[in-house]
């Protein structure tokens, strides 16, 4: 599929032949958007770009250095408030469909989202676009569904017309061969995220991977109305999934550790008002400490980030700390 004509460059473009892909980095640039060299028919960041997304950039200055020394390079857009975006990636792999546990996420729940721009990625996934408010900051949330990704603060999406290599099965073509990701629809024209999508994207457990159907019966999302809840305890049918995404929601309010109780409160609250009849003690003690066990994993892993994210922004160039001075063409060495 063709670039839409916001993006498109004509092959007549003077630049073409000495920027290649960066020709096309610019016009996101234009549209307020940071970017980022990537690898060669690669995911990750170009080994010039050794800070990665820290040193995606929204100066025409930046494009020359990257793709002027390599054209092939492909294309990142840094998201979060560095370009105004939250994408939502739909994966494709391991026999999880994002795209189809996303639209049973938003059915079960009643949720709708505006029609957008999207992006049809190599592996048979999808980015889907949406602008954040203004100051706006929230970090990326991984497997926040199964297969589902919110790309924001500290993430970036791979940009048409970027190719990545996948390996390919089936036929004569069988091996790696270079695939496009593709433009569904007019990049400019990117729709402002719901309120419920971002209050979401800053209060919800993330799933850690596995099986799930969109959030309802695993550990993601929250539950529908915790007031009613509170007042007549778990449904029968789904008290065992229920306990688990009650209880990771106290943990990670309160922390797995939970020092004050007040974890522990609020479930043995709700399981006051349960009717527990064929829902043994044990069962549901197994079920907390699976929880707790859940979350003092995502706290370790957060944890883990933060000490990594500060390692890296320590060996951080002066300038960009201090985005208002001269672009210096030698930040990278």
């Amino acid at each position: 599929m063709s670039l839409p004509p916001s993006i498109f460059v004509p092959a007549d473009d003077p630049d073409l032949p000495r920027l290649g892909f960066g020709t096309v980095a610019k016009r996101y640039q234009a549209l307020g958007w940071a970017v980022l060299g990537l690898a060669p028919r690669q995911k990750r960041p170009h080994p010039l770009m050794k800070h990665g997304v820290l040193w995606a950039d929204t100066s025409p200055a930046m494009v020359e250095w990257m793709w002027s020394k390599d054209p092939a390079a492909g294309i990142g857009i840094a998201t979060g408030s560095a370009s105004g975006l939250l994408v939502v990636d739909l994966d494709l792999h391991g026999g999880e469909d994002g795209t189809a546990v996303w639209a049973a996420f938003l059915a079960q729940h009643g949720l709708s989202v505006p029609p957008g721009p999207w992006v049809a990625t190599p592996s048979g996934g999808q980015h889907l676009y949406y602008a954040l408010p203004p100051g706006m900051v929230i970090p990326t949330r991984p497997k926040i569904l199964p297969s589902v990704d919110l790309k924001i603060d500290g993430g970036y999406v791979g940009a048409p017309p970027t190719m990545i290599s996948v390996t390919w099965t089936e036929g004569k073509r069988a091996g790696e061969v270079s695939v496009p990701y593709a433009w569904i629809g007019d990049p400019a024209s990117v729709p402002m995220a719901p309120g419920w999508m971002t209050e979401w994207a800053q209060t919800a457990v993330s799933t850690g991977g596995g099986g799930g159907n969109g959030g309802g019966d695993g550990h993601g999302g929250a539950l529908d109305d915790l007031t009613e809840v509170y007042a007549t305890g778990l449904p029968v049918g789904l008290r065992n999934t229920g306990l688990m995404q009650l209880a990771c929601q106290q943990f990670a309010r309160y922390g797995s550790a939970d020092p004050y109780g007040m974890a522990m409160a609020a479930i043995e609250q709700v399981l006051g008002r349960t009717d527990t009849t064929g829902f043994l003690a044990a069962e549901q003690h197994r079920t907390i400490a699976s929880a707790r066990d859940f979350i003092a994993r995502c706290e370790a892993e957060r944890a883990r980030q933060e000490q990594a994210d500060a390692e890296a922004m320590r060996t951080v160039p002066d300038w960009w700390k201090h985005p208002g001075r001269k672009w210096e063409p030698e930040w990278h060495r």
